[in-house]
């Protein structure tokens, strides 16, 4: 199927928000009303368009970001369903990179969420532009104008009431568009029309001079006229309308579906930045045009176990078909489509073309990762524009992970590979002082989820549990010490005697081994022995089982003898001695600490700021946020915010968020590091604590 429209005929659309909004029930009727399906889907009896895969059905929440599409007032809607809440956050950032437009959907009986404010911060930040969707509004409890000063307190002024409820509640029935008509207030108008055209038209006009004048003098604005005013202000970022509506009742559905059509950014009023491949410096600005120069942009990759991995593509300029040789430019590798995709939830529809504006899946193009760029490959030209990345939060919570058997263990992280392929809030390393497999996300349900995908795609179980902190030991002071190996066995004996000493060096300096033998007392060919068994106990430790760092050490004196020394026993002298001197040199366990960012409702920041004095933090800096938030920036040690993310959670009733970045290794005050130490003492006599 070829394109029958033009770039300034699309609208792309991130339906946006907190969790149990009712995004996914709105995208159902908003394609059930313009007639993109037959039927319209459930996300409660599993019958939802946009939420395809088993384990959304089985929790009745979305988890990734669905592709979606429909036509209206000739117009091309695509439509992409994000996730809520913000353990999937990753998904719905991929969708506000690839759209010029985000409905915000915010629950009219629950108000402004955590996930609210952070995808608005968002979409603010990449110019797009904005409505607000009231959903629910048939729900217990709602109160418009309560709901309605909320958003214009935390979201700005420019957020303005274009339809005014016909009741609310139970008794919701209808909407008034109040750019149509405002003069007449029916029955259970929470808000009379007039005040909300008010509204309205002085938000419009504020950037307008000739149309401020005009308003100022007394003239009605002819509503058309104020529409694509209106639309000049949403480019501007001065405006951002708001919709009253009800999915289930299908009252607002049409009308939002008029405004999206009427007054929604198209793909050529948003423009892209990336910069030169061939000069990072230079930063470039991207027109979409639909006769460009092809450039498309990834923002999500999935591996179906039918069609192999598929990537979604932005088409930000130019011509997409399948005959096209595409070449990635991050890797330089070419290659053919084959085969072009519009996507309805899992429904695929194959298309020969997609143009500057379109949105559209390829299969079985190899490595193709969320953020590259690709462009047509033409008699060995090609673009030199390489889109800005999409910007990922880094996933905070750990866990390791154990297979429940040892053969498992590299299917598992291949698995591991194609998920992080597909998520980039998650990630999976060896950690290399632990040995441990340790995976990240951006929360325990986040974990939970990939577990289970783990599981049903792969057949693989495992368990998990708090990673080991990666503890380091090292000394404070200078100290000397001596060891004699001596064995007999009947036949050759073992003999070694090596005398060192051991100094601090500067922290991150590492470990250096110093041979200051003089006279021959310890041949040459011994002395690699003796570095190699002190090398060995470094990384064994001695007081905790943690690595050594930052050590000098230095062998000055010793024996051998002509027939029972060698280089075996050269090394077990040499570790022993090391460990003597140590024990002497004063250690410490260096631990790790983190900077941590929270940002939490102001009434919640004196339970935030007295919890971390019991986690050992020290709060370096605050700041008022807009919408009665404050943030605190600490130092705190890893080891006390392993489990940070429910707790905070359960301090804010889910309002607060944090991000956590490494700072740097401290030492352990001497109570914690005598408990470690402790631990560690009985687990290798095998005393099992409490």
């Amino acid at each position: 199927m070829a394109t029958t429209y033009h770039i300034g005929d699309i609208r792309n659309i991130a339906l946006a928000g907190h969790g149990a909004s009712g995004k996914t029930t709105l995208a159902d009727a908003l394609l059930f009303t313009a007639g993109a399906t037959d039927r319209r889907g459930s996300v409660d009896d599993g019958t939802s368009i946009s939420d395809v895969e088993d384990e959304e059905k089985r929790r009745h929440f979305t988890i990734d970001l669905h592709l979606l599409h429909l036509e209206w007032a000739e117009k091309q809607v695509h439509i992409i369903d994000t996730p809520g809440y913000p353990d999937f956050l990753g998904s719905a950032l991929s969708a506000l990179a690839a759209v010029e437009n985000t409905v915000l959907a915010i629950s009219a009986n629950t108000g402004i969420e955590v996930n609210t404010r952070r995808i608005f911060q968002e979409a603010v930040r990449l110019k797009l532009g904005g409505l607000i969707a009231l959903t629910k509004m048939d729900a217990d409890n709602v109160d418009f104008l309560k709901l309605l000063a909320s958003i214009r307190e935390n979201f700005g002024p420019r957020c303005v009431p274009f339809f005014v409820p016909v009741g609310q509640g139970p008794t919701f029935s209808g909407v008034i568009d109040v750019i149509n008509s405002h003069d007449d207030v029916p029955t259970l108008c929470p808000m009379h029309p007039s005040e909300a055209y008010q509204m309205v038209v002085e938000q419009i006009v504020e950037t307008d001079e000739a149309l401020m004048e005009r308003y100022l003098e007394g003239e009605t604005i002819p509503p058309a006229e104020l529409r694509v005013a209106a639309h000049g202000a949403i480019i501007r970022g001065t405006l951002i309308p708001i919709v009253c509506v009800s999915a289930k009742k299908d009252v607002g559905i049409r009308e939002m579906l008029d405004l999206l059509a009427n007054i929604s950014l198209s793909p050529y009023e948003l423009h892209r930045f990336g910069h030169n491949t061939q000069d990072e410096s230079d930063e470039l600005e991207l027109e979409p045009l639909e006769e460009g120069e092809l450039v498309a942009q990834v923002f999500k990759t999935t591996n179906d176990l039918f069609m192999g991995k598929m990537s979604f593509l932005r088409i930000h300029s130019g011509r997409l078909s399948n005959e096209t040789t595409l070449v990635n430019l991050r890797t330089g590798k070419t290659g053919r489509p084959g085969h072009l995709y519009r996507l309805q939830g899992k429904t695929q529809e194959e298309v020969r073309e997609a143009i500057a504006g379109d949105i559209v899946a390829i299969a079985k193009f190899d490595d193709l990762h969320i953020s590259d760029t690709v462009t047509a490959h033409a008699n060995g030209h090609t673009s030199h524009l390489l889109l800005d990345p999409i910007r990922f939060p880094t996933p905070m919570v750990p866990r390791a992970v154990e297979s429940k058997t040892r053969e498992d263990d590299p299917k598992i992280s291949a698995g591991f590979a194609k998920i992080a392929d597909e998520d980039p809030t998650f990630t999976y390393r060896r950690d290399a002082q632990t040995h441990e497999l340790v995976i990240s996300g951006m929360s325990e349900l986040h974990l939970d989820v990939i577990q289970q995908r783990l599981k049903n795609r792969f057949k693989l179980d495992i368990h998990t549990h708090v990673p080991h902190v990666p503890y380091l030991e090292t000394v404070v002071r200078e100290a000397e010490a001596h060891h004699r190996h001596k064995k007999q066995t009947g036949g050759r004996g073992q003999f070694a005697d090596v005398q060192l000493r051991i100094r601090p060096r500067a922290r991150g300096t590492g470990f250096h081994f110093v041979n200051a033998i003089k006279g021959g007392v310890i041949p040459n060919q011994f002395i690699p022995a003796i570095e190699k068994g002190v090398h060995e106990q470094f990384e064994k430790g001695v007081i905790s089982g943690n690595p050594i760092v930052d050590v000098e050490v230095e062998v000055f004196f010793g024996s051998f003898h002509a027939v029972d020394s060698s280089e075996q026993a050269f090394k077990i002298a040499s570790a022993a001695a090391f460990r003597k001197a140590f024990l002497a040199s004063r250690p410490v366990l260096l631990e790790p600490l983190v900077k941590i960012e929270i940002s939490v409702p102001m009434e919640k920041f004196g339970d935030i700021t007295a919890d971390l004095s019991t986690r050992r933090g020290h709060i370096t800096g605050m700041e008022a946020l807009p919408g009665g938030f404050q943030s605190v920036e600490a130092s705190v040690p890893l080891s006390e915010v392993l489990r940070y993310a429910t707790d905070l959670k359960s301090m804010t009733g889910g309002r607060g968020l944090y991000t956590m970045e490494f700072k740097s290794y401290e030492p352990v005050p001497i109570n914690v590091q005598q408990t470690i130490v402790d631990r560690w003492t009985k687990s290798r006599s095998g005393v099992e604590e409490d």
